[in-house]
């Protein structure tokens, strides 16, 4: 029996050993992708023959991506988790997994700029992508990106809107650096795209901000066939005019001068031209346009409702090649190219009114009017390195408004000569010098120096010549009023990237603010027979400069937790003026939460401060409306915003969003009851009080974003109101905001029929703002003393309702090819069915005439003034033709 069980034991042994022996050699096919820990344990299981054993504590980082040929089980597993806390121990036909600490991983950083292989330009927002990992990161303002992943095979994919995807493969042994030259899809020039999934809309950290297409802007049909930036900006929700066909931003309830527009990262003051009808802005000078209304990222301050953050062409470094379009109101030309090839380039964009050539040959001789504006955009770019680039960019634009009058009268004793005219110039210099640096693989640095005058300047005078027989007698009056701001500012912000979850802003500026709120000018001068009996110069209105010093420190890290994303910041700011100090700390916190892949959910908090107040009692942007800062006495204003919102991208083609918000204002302005703003600053601090303001509201947005059909459908429910508790205002009551309409309704469609046709539609409907009207006023005249007394009876600030106002444009685009170029013919239509919208509001009387006689026999009479509203209508339907020859 012993013999037997020993020869049993002999074989079993020898079995195993063949057993372990064939499993060793065996070797496998396995293929996988994207494979839970149970999918992968299950397909190993199958083909070897082996069978796992582990606990709950075994588990993956990530998914496992795994194809091999011919390996054995051993080299399998060990491929499969040699980047996972898992170990494995084979025992006979088994295989024990167990929990194990990750060797140390060696980071590397990989950074570059992305531009376009064609031109150079660098591409704002392009995303990146590393497939194996599944991380990723996008472009910066300047096309400049930073990754850090662990050594080894890295596999990046480079996309953006409208260029081919690129991929790049290597093994990962050290920092490096490597710049990407995307190329153009041309295929895509039917096929229209609005958005990119990847770094927009629901994948964005922040909320209740959009990236406004160019293609968007240059096809939605405006007025004169004029593509205006800001007016395409009115159709997104929680956005309205002030006054129809007007481009005046009115953001959440806010008002004109609570907007931040930066051009190149420069404030602009004026961003109006022919009192507010155009924009300053052309297309063809800009290449991303992004506008944030609430959830401000750390980066911004110094307004309460908006950021319109404009960025300018670089400038083609391979070839020159522009645009030139002459239309009924404006021509312009667009030019770029190398100067330097792959080294320098330029970028200039020049437009200019013609209606002043135009009407003068229609002028009387004695009586000539004129008016005129022009815009130029220049900017170079240097490369000096991969790592160093320099900058300098220029913007001049100005409104300018003459009218002259000459008078002669001659008689056989004697004659008059008269004369007056007045010139009237504003407009925007912008000058900035701008150097970026890369100074390690995982920091940016970006420095600017700039200068910024808004100014304007008006003339007025006249004068008389009197000839008697031989004597003669000469009066001239001149008077010059002034007004403006000069801005001196230094700027240095940092982009840090320590880890791909982690990406950091941070920076630091300093402004030299001066403020010439008013200067007026008069000389008086008086001839007789040649003889100077007065000339004499006054200083009517002369406020000095008012100086600020304003200094500003941020920090912001997007914070990515697998589907829960978190932007958190805070932006300190010290205004200093008149020897007072105010300082600020405005907290800022936008969260993110993906609950699929197709739905998120947003929600924020920011605290926003603001030094500077334009003084106006015009909802048309007027040349002689005046910026001024806080005072001694008056506070800046300061705002709290919450909001949450809801994002749905389920729909191939389509996004879908809903955000509401809550406003809070503090020490908000506005004029008292009785007191106005007439072109003069002084004493305004006594005619303005300080109060708080509230807006709410609800916002749809319905964004088809690629075919040949694009375009949006947005819907805003809004309310804002204001109160000023000390009794100055409205008896201390709330009251409806002028611009508090409660529905908004935009329709904004672009349509590609071929290469060569499309055509754009916008309809606008708006619930009316508000105006105070006197609800009754009665004259009485005494007969006793033939006196007349008069009295309005208005029952309170913004008690009446405009009514509401709607509006259709169309226009078509047609594109001819040419050897040199492509010819195209924009056909617009403005106001289509005629829609008689009130540009400009105001009071008519009717007068009513009554008399009775009094029981003593003496007659008694009054007068009754009703007033009635009376709407003037300045845009009826015009149409338009445009022509653009691109090159």
């Amino acid at each position: 029996m012993k013999r037997v069980s020993m020869w049993i034991m002999l074989c079993w042994i020898c079995f195993a050993g063949v057993l372990k022996a064939q499993q060793e050699a065996l070797r496998l096919d396995v293929s996988v992708e994207n494979a839970s820990l149970e999918q992968f344990v299950r397909l190993v299981e199958k083909e070897s023959g082996y069978s796992f054993i582990y606990g709950e504590d075994v588990s993956l980082r990530q998914p496992i991506t795994l194809s091999v040929k011919q390996q054995t089980v051993g080299e399998i597993l060990e491929e499969a988790f040699k980047r996972e806390p898992i170990g494995f121990r084979l025992e006979k036909n088994h295989i024990l997994l167990f929990r194990r600490p990750l060797p140390k991983e060696k980071r590397y950083t990989i950074c570059g700029y992305v531009t376009d292989r064609s031109s150079a330009e660098t591409l704002i927002g392009a995303n990146i992508l590393e497939g194996i990992r599944h991380t990723g990161t996008y472009t910066n303002s300047f096309g400049f990106y930073t990754l850090t992943v662990p050594e080894g095979e890295v596999e990046l994919n480079f996309s953006y809107l409208g260029y081919d995807v690129q991929t790049i493969r290597f093994c990962l042994q050290k920092d490096t650096m490597i710049p990407v030259q995307l190329t153009a899809n041309n295929r895509l020039e039917e096929l229209l795209v609005l958005s990119d999934r990847k770094e927009a809309g629901i994948y964005a950290t922040g909320m209740s901000s959009h990236d406004v297409p160019l293609t968007q802007i240059r096809n939605t049909p405006a007025l004169l066939g004029e593509a205006d930036l800001l007016k395409t900006i009115q159709l997104l929700p929680g956005v309205q005019a002030a006054t129809e066909g007007f481009s005046g931003l009115y953001v959440r309830g806010g008002g004109p001068d609570q907007n931040l527009i930066l051009l190149d990262g420069i404030p602009v003051y004026n961003a109006d031209h022919l009192l507010g009808v155009f924009s300053i802005f052309t297309p063809e000078a800009m290449k991303r346009v992004t506008l944030y209304k609430g959830a401000f990222p750390a980066r911004f301050g110094s307004r309460l409702s908006s950021v319109v953050d404009i960025r300018t062409n670089d400038g083609d470094m391979k070839q020159y090649h522009g645009t030139a379009s002459l239309g009924l109101l404006t021509s312009k030309i667009h030019l770029e190219g190398p100067v330097w090839k792959d080294r320098t380039a330029f970028n200039v964009s020049v437009r200019r009114t013609y209606l002043d050539w135009l009407a003068r040959p229609f002028l009387d001789k004695d009586k000539k009017y004129g008016y005129y504006f022009y815009d130029i955009n220049a900017k170079v770019n240097h490369k000096f390195s991969d790592r160093s680039r320099f900058f300098l960019s220029f913007y001049k634009g100005k409104d300018h408004c003459d009218y002259t009058r000459n008078t002669a009268y001659e008689y056989d004793y004697a004659s008059y000569y008269y004369n007056d005219g007045m010139d009237l110039n504003w407009g925007n210099t912008i000058a900035a010098a701008r150097w970026n640096y890369v100074f390690n693989h995982q920091l940016f640095f970006q420095a600017t120096m700039a200068y910024n005058h808004y100014d304007m300047k008006m003339s007025t005078g006249y004068q008389n010549l009197d000839k008697v027989h031989k004597g003669e007698t000469l009066y001239v009056y001149d008077s010059d009023y002034h007004s403006g701001i000069h801005d001196y500012s230094v700027q240095a912000d940092f982009d840090y990237t320590p880890h791909p979850a982690h990406h950091l802003k941070f920076g630091t500026s300093y402004l030299y603010h001066v403020f010439q709120p008013e200067v007026m000018v008069s000389r008086v001068k008086e001839e007789e027979e040649e003889t100077v009996q007065r000339d004499t110069t006054y200083t009517a209105i002369s406020n000095g400069d008012i100086l600020g010093h304003e200094w500003s420190l941020y920090a912001e890290d997007d914070i990515s937790l697998g589907r829960f994303r978190v932007n958190a910041g805070i932006y300190f700011s010290l205004f200093n003026t008149q020897g007072k100090n105010y300082f600020s700390a405005q907290p800022r916190l936008s969260a993110r939460y993906g609950l699929t892949d197709e739905v998120a959910i947003k929600a924020s908090f920011t605290q926003m401060a603001q030094y500077v107040h334009l003084l106006s009692s015009s909802t048309i942007a007027l040349p002689t409306d005046l910026w001024v800062p806080v005072t001694k006495n008056i506070r800046p204003m300061r705002s709290d915003q919450y909001a949450l919102g809801g994002y749905y991208t389920g729909i191939k083609g389509w996004e879908f969003s809903m955000e509401a918000y809550y406003k809070n204002m503090f020490h908000v302005l506005e004029y008292q009851d009785g007191a106005s703003f007439l072109a003069s600053s002084s004493g305004w601090e006594d005619k303005v009080e300080m109060g708080n303001g509230r807006s709410m509201g609800v916002e749809f947005l319905a964004q088809k974003t690629s075919g040949k059909t694009t375009g949006w459908i947005a819907y805003t429910l809004a309310k804002s109101d204001r109160i000023f508790e000390n009794g100055n205002i409205n008896n201390g009551n709330r009251f409806p905001y002028k611009y508090d309409r409660r529905h908004n309704l935009n329709f904004c469609v672009n349509h590609t029929f071929n290469q060569q046709w499309d055509v754009g539609v916008s309809w606008v409907f708006n619930t009316g703002g508000t105006v105070t009207v006197a609800e009754q006023r009665m004259d009485v005249l005494y007969p006793d003393n033939n006196e007349t007394a008069g009295t309005n009876y208005i029952p309170a600030r913004n008690n009446f309702r405009l009514p509401s106002s709607h509006r259709l444009n169309v226009g078509v685009n047609y594109r001819k090819n040419a050897r040199r170029g492509t010819h195209i013919w924009n056909v617009s239509v403005y106001n289509v069915y005629n829609a008689m919208t009130p540009n400009l509001v105001f009071m008519d009387k009717e007068v009513l005439e009554h008399s009775i006689t009094l029981p003593s026999g003496k007659p008694y009479y009054w007068t009754e003034v009703r007033n009635h509203l009376k709407k003037v209508t300045l845009l009826p339907c015009i149409p338009s033709i445009t022509y653009t020859f691109k090159f």
